[in-house]
C-alpha cells in the first residue's frame, strides 16, 4: 500500500504535503541548456513564459532524496491552452527535474504514431545541444544498456507510444519501470486526457475496457520516486474520474500561454466574430463543390497573395475537416484537386481566360473588404493579383489520414498546402501557419474535450491573425461558443482555487455548459449530469474572492463607465424618507453596448452565480435576434456606495447584497425596486451595479468593488451548470 506523506499547514492556510522539492534548483545545467535552445528560436518574452510555467510545476515534484520503500507519486494536472506551447513547457519541466536529482524521464507521446514521432523529433531537437542527455525511442532503439547510461552520468529520456501493447510501447515501458524502479523518474503524459482516464463506466460490462489506464496506473506504482505530469488543454476526463482513482491528479499547474496567443475567445466570443464565416448546413461535397468552399479557397489564395505582396514569403496552410472516414476524405480531396486543376490553374496560366477574370474579380472583392478594416501600408490590388502565379504554382493538396500519413507533417517543401483529413489532423498535431479552416463535421451530441481538440486554428498567430478565418455551420459555431464559455469558467474557477488550496482532489467538479447538445467527456469515463440552476427572477452576486489587482480593475471599470455615460442616465429617488440613501443612477440602454463596454470586461469571483459566460450567452442570443436588446441598468446608491460585512469574517463572500423593506425606510427593496413614480422594475430585465465596501462601516468609493444583481424574468434557461457522475470526495 502506498502511503501519502504527512500534511503540513503553512501560515497562509494552504496545505502542503511534505516530501516535495521545497527549494528546487532553478538555474542548473540542464535548464540552462534548454533555455539556450529556446532563445535560438523564440523571443525573450516567450522563453521567459515557458520557463516560468515550468518553475510552477517543479515545486510539486517529489523530492528524489526521500527515504522509504515506496513514496506516493505526485500526480500533477498541467492545464494549458490548445496549440499554446505545452510541449515546450513539459520539456522545460523535464530539464528542471534533471537538475534536481531525477535521472530518467518517460514521455508518453500520444496514442497516434504520427504524434509520437512529432514529439520524438521535438525532444531530439530540444536537447541536441545537451551532451549529457540520451534520448531513446522505446519502439525503435535498444533499451538493453539504458541503466548503464545513468550509471555513467547521463540523463535518459524515453519516448513511448501510449498504446497498451504487451511487447512494445507501454508493455515495454512496464519492463523498463521494473528495471528503473529505484531511479527517480518523471513521467509526462502528453494529451493526458486521451485514454489515460480509462473507462470506469464501461469496465463494469467489459473487463478489458480501459487497458491504457490500467497499464499506466500500474507503471506509476512501480517507481519508488515518481512525478507524473498529465498535460492537456481539455482536462474534463481527468477531473471527472473518481478522486479515488489511481491516476486522479492531486496537484494543478496552469500553463499560461505567451504573448500573441489566439485561442477560443479570439474566434468565438460573439456570433458576429469576423474570423468565423457561417456556412449552410447542406454544404458538402457529395454532389458538387460547395460555393462556400470555393469562397474559402479563394480567400486562402487572396490571403497568401496579400502577405506575399507585403513581403512575407513564408507559406501558409489551409485545413479541410470533412469527416472521420478516410473514404470521404479521399473523395473530398479529389474534388478539390479537380477544381484546382481545371479552374484555378488555368486562370494563372492564361490571363485572358474567363477563369482569370472571375478569379481576379473575387480577389478584388476580398481586397475591398480587407481595406475597410485594415491598414494596407501601400499594397495595391494589382500587387496582390501579381502574386497569384507564385502562390498557385506553389500550392499542393494533401490527404492526411492513416492511409496517407505524411513523412513529416510540418515539412511541405516550401509549398502552400491544403490539408484534407480527419482524426489525424486533430489532437496534438501542429499545422504550420494555418490560416483558413473549413469544417462541417458534426454530431447531434458532442463531447466538449473532443471538439475543442479539433481547433487546430488556435495558436501564436498575432502577426497574421488578420487573415485567419474558420468556415463552419451555425450549429458548430454555437457549440464552440458554449465550449469557450466552459473553458473560461473552468480556468477562472481553477485560478481562484489555487489562491486558497493546492490539493486538487478538493476542487469542485462543477462546470458551466450552456448547450444541451454538449457533454463534458465520453460517457465511458463519466456521464455529464445537469445541476438545478435557474436564472429566472433576481439573483445577486455575493462572492468577493478576488485578487487585489482584480478588485482594482473592476473598480476602475466602474468609474470609467460612469464618467463616460453619466449624462445618458437619470438620478432617480426610490425613497422619500429624510436622509435616505436610495438615489440610483438609472439607464435605459442597449444590452449589447453595455456588455461590450462593461460586463465583458468585469472579473467575477469564484463561486459567482454569474460569470462572463452567462452574459456572453445573452449577448449572442441578442445578436441572433432571440432576445430584446433593451436593458435597464441601475447604479445603486450612486456617489455614496454601501457597506457589507464579510461572511464569517472571511473575504470570500458578503452576508447579503440586497437591502430595503425591513430597514425602516419606505424603499421597496433592492430585489424588486419600485421608484417614487410607481415604476416596478421587477417586471423588466434589469442589472443593478452595487458599489460595496466590505471593510468599513462607512463606505469609501475608492475601497469598494462593484457587485451585480440581475433580474431576468424572461427565461429560466440562461445558465446551465453540470458535473460528472463519479464520486468526488476528498
Amino acid at each position: 500500500m502506498i502511503n501519502e506523506q504527512k500534511l503540513i499547514v503553512t501560515e497562509k492556510g494552504n496545505s502542503q504535503e511534505s516530501g516535495f522539492l521545497d527549494d528546487p534548483i532553478l538555474d542548473g545545467f540542464h535548464i540552462g541548456k534548454y533555455r539556450a535552445y529556446l532563445s535560438s528560436i523564440l523571443p525573450q518574452n516567450g522563453v521567459d513564459r515557458i520557463i516560468s510555467n515550468a518553475f510552477e510545476s517543479i515545486h510539486y515534484f517529489r523530492d528524489p532524496n526521500l527515504e522509504g520503500a515506496q513514496i506516493a507519486p505526485s500526480k500533477i494536472l498541467c492545464l494549458g491552452k490548445v496549440q499554446s506551447g505545452k510541449t515546450s513547457f513539459f520539456l522545460a519541466s523535464v530539464a528542471l527535474a534533471f537538475d534536481n536529482g531525477y535521472d530518467a524521464a518517460f514521455i508518453l507521446g500520444g496514442t497516434k504514431l504520427k504524434l509520437k514521432e512529432q514529439n520524438l523529433d521535438r525532444v531530439c531537437a530540444s536537447f541536441e545541444n545537451n551532451e549529457k542527455i540520451k534520448i531513446i525511442n522505446v519502439d525503435g532503439a535498444s533499451t538493453a544498456n539504458a541503466l548503464n547510461l545513468i550509471e555513467a552520468g547521463y540523463k535518459v529520456i524515453f519516448v513511448v507510444l501510449k498504446n497498451p501493447a504487451k511487447n512494445t510501447n507501454l508493455g515495454k515501458m512496464a519492463e523498463l519501470a521494473e528495471e528503473f524502479k529505484n531511479v527517480p523518474s518523471v513521467i509526462v503524459d502528453d494529451e493526458g486526457d486521451e485514454f489515460t482516464p480509462g473507462a470506469p463506466n464501461a469496465k463494469r460490462k467489459n473487463t478489458k475496457a480501459g487497458r491504457t489506464h490500467d497499464k499506466i496506473s500500474g507503471i506509476i506504482g512501480i517507481f519508488r520516486i515518481c512525478s507524473f505530469l498529465s498535460v492537456t488543454a481539455t482536462p474534463q476526463a481527468n477531473l471527472l474520474v473518481s478522486t479515488f482513482d489511481e491516476i486522479s491528479p492531486n496537484r494543478l499547474v496552469l500553463v499560461r500561454p505567451g504573448i500573441g496567443y489566439t485561442g477560443g475567445r479570439a474566434f468565438f466570443d460573439t456570433a458576429d466574430n469576423p474570423h468565423v464565416r457561417v456556412i449552410n448546413d447542406n454544404d458538402d461535397f457529395i454532389d458538387s463543390m460547395p460555393d462556400s468552399f470555393k469562397e474559402a479557397l479563394y480567400f486562402f489564395l487572396f490571403s497568401c497573395c496579400l502577405k506575399r505582396a507585403g513581403g512575407d514569403k513564408k507559406t501558409f496552410s489551409m485545413l479541410v475537416h470533412p469527416s472521420s472516414f478516410n473514404a470521404v476524405q479521399e473523395v473530398v480531396a479529389r474534388r478539390i484537386n479537380n477544381f484546382f486543376e481545371t479552374t484555378i490553374k488555368p486562370a494563372a496560366e492564361e490571363p485572358k481566360s474567363i477563369y482569370y477574370h472571375d478569379l481576379v474579380s473575387v480577389l478584388g472583392s476580398f481586397f475591398t473588404e480587407y481595406e475597410r478594416e485594415h491598414r494596407l501600408l501601400g499594397i495595391k490590388s494589382e500587387d496582390v493579383v501579381g502574386c497569384l502565379p507564385d502562390v498557385i504554382n506553389g500550392l499542393t493538396i494533401q490527404i492526411i489520414n492513416s492511409s496517407n500519413p505524411p513523412k513529416n507533417l510540418d515539412d511541405d517543401s516550401g509549398a502552400y498546402v491544403v490539408k484534407v483529413g480527419g482524426n489525424m489532423l486533430g489532437r496534438g498535431l501542429t499545422i504550420d501557419r494555418l490560416i483558413v479552416s473549413y469544417i462541417y463535421r458534426d454530431s447531434k451530441v458532442a463531447q466538449v474535450d473532443t471538439m475543442y481538440q479539433r481547433c487546430r486554428w488556435f495558436g501564436y498567430k498575432s502577426s497574421y491573425f488578420d487573415i485567419c478565418k474558420v468556415y463552419m455551420t451555425a450549429d458548430l459555431q454555437t457549440k464552440f461558443m458554449a465550449i469557450v464559455q466552459n473553458e473560461d469558467h473552468m480556468w477562472n474557477s481553477m485560478e481562484a482555487f489555487l489562491d486558497a488550496e493546492i490539493d486538487l482532489t478538493k476542487f469542485k467538479r462543477v462546470f458551466l455548459l450552456n448547450d444541451e447538445r454538449l457533454i463534458l467527456t465520453r460517457k465511458s469515463v463519466s456521464n455529464t449530469v445537469g445541476l438545478s440552476v435557474s436564472s429566472s427572477g433576481n439573483k445577486a452576486d455575493e462572492c468577493i474572492e478576488l485578487k487585489p489587482e482584480q478588485r482594482e480593475r473592476n473598480r476602475d471599470l466602474y468609474f470609467e463607465y460612469c464618467e463616460k455615460h453619466f449624462h445618458e442616465g437619470s438620478l432617480i429617488d426610490f425613497d422619500d424618507s429624510p436622509g435616505h440613501n436610495q438615489r440610483h443612477l438609472v439607464f435605459k440602454t442597449r444590452y449589447t453596448n453595455f456588455y461590450r463596454e462593461f460586463l465583458s470586461k468585469l472579473t467575477f469571483a469564484f463561486g459567482s452565480p454569474f460569470g462572463n459566460g452567462l452574459f456572453m450567452d445573452i449577448y449572442n442570443k441578442t445578436m441572433n435576434g432571440l432576445r430584446s436588446d433593451e436593458i435597464t441598468v441601475l447604479f445603486m446608491r450612486y456617489g455614496k456606495g454601501e457597506s457589507r460585512s464579510p461572511t464569517n469574517g472571511t473575504m470570500t463572500s458578503i452576508t447579503r447584497l440586497f437591502q430595503g423593506r425591513n430597514d425602516g425606510t419606505h424603499f421597496s427593496g433592492d430585489r424588486y425596486p419600485v421608484d417614487l413614480n410607481g415604476n416596478d422594475y421587477s417586471r423588466m430585465a434589469f442589472i443593478e451595479v452595487h458599489m460595496v465596501d466590505v471593510c468599513d462601516k462607512m463606505p469609501v468609493p475608492q475601497n469598494s468593488i462593484p457587485l451585480l444583481s440581475f433580474n431576468d424574468p424572461l427565461t429560466a434557461e440562461t445558465i446551465r451548470m453540470v458535473t460528472g457522475s463519479n464520486y468526488y470526495g476528498s
